[in-house]
């Protein structure tokens, strides 16, 4: 495990936010790292996320051993399979009535500053929900083009220069393996491709607060693993 010091504007932001002294929340933050077997600006920097701080300026400034490890946690945590529903609940015909989304829960869910300072707005707005996955996916498009250069690009040819399923050639790595690599790019491109498009160019009622929550969640979820990316000169 590397040893690594932690982030003193993050630190300080997690003290506001839990109301404990910074020598509790040290030693909480070195308990978490040796439960995770994972260094303590790792740590660190997933229990901001936990506590709905930002995080993007301390994953840029971090090592990449600690980027890795934040996105190894991350990815475990996606992966870990959801809890089955009981039989009787997956035969109720009638979908339950979803409770209005407030402010406060989409703040809390939303943890990329950007997507959350322009996506909250929309989401707890009473109608017109595509907004939100029309702002989404612009924010997704913008953040690829500012982390790795390159502007001019509409989405298809920019996904695929900055994403290159080759990590041998992309801008922005996510991952050293094929696979991983070819899977963002797969996905931020099929994104883009079945929902950006069918926002921007058109106006749609079909979208539901729920749906623009979900949608901006996931969205959320590749903007911090793009976050984590090992940035390279634009390769030919």
């Amino acid at each position: 495990m590397a040893k690594t010091t932690l982030d003193p504007d993050l630190l300080k932001k997690i003290v506001e936010t839990s109301r404990k002294e910074t020598q509790y929340v040290r030693e909480q933050v070195s308990k978490r790292a040796s439960r995770l077997s994972i260094s303590s600006a790792a740590a660190q920097i997933l229990w901001a996320k936990e506590l709905g701080i930002g995080t993007a300026h301390a994953l840029r400034r971090a090592p990449d051993p600690v980027k890795n490890e934040v996105r190894d946690e991350l990815r475990s945590g996606a992966e870990s399979p959801p809890l089955a529903k009981p039989r009787a609940s997956l035969r109720r015909a009638t979908r339950p009535r979803a409770k209005q989304l407030d402010r406060a829960t989409v703040g809390y869910v939303l943890q990329d500053e950007e997507l959350r300072a322009r996506c909250v707005d929309l989401i707890v707005a009473p109608k017109h929900h595509d907004r939100a996955l029309r702002e989404a996916t612009t924010v997704l498009e913008d953040r690829v083009k500012k982390l790795s250069g390159i502007n001019g690009m509409t989405a298809v040819p920019l996904f695929g220069k900055a994403l290159n399923p080759d990590p041998t050639k992309a801008v922005l790595v996510v991952s050293d393996e094929k696979e991983g690599q070819a899977g963002i790019y797969h996905i931020c491109l099929g994104v883009m491709e079945a929902f950006r498009n069918k926002t921007h160019h058109n106006l749609s009622n079909s979208f539901t607060q729920v749906d623009a929550m979900k949608f901006c969640g996931f969205v959320d979820t590749l903007l911090a693993v793009l976050a984590i990316a090992k940035v390279y000169s634009v390769r030919i």
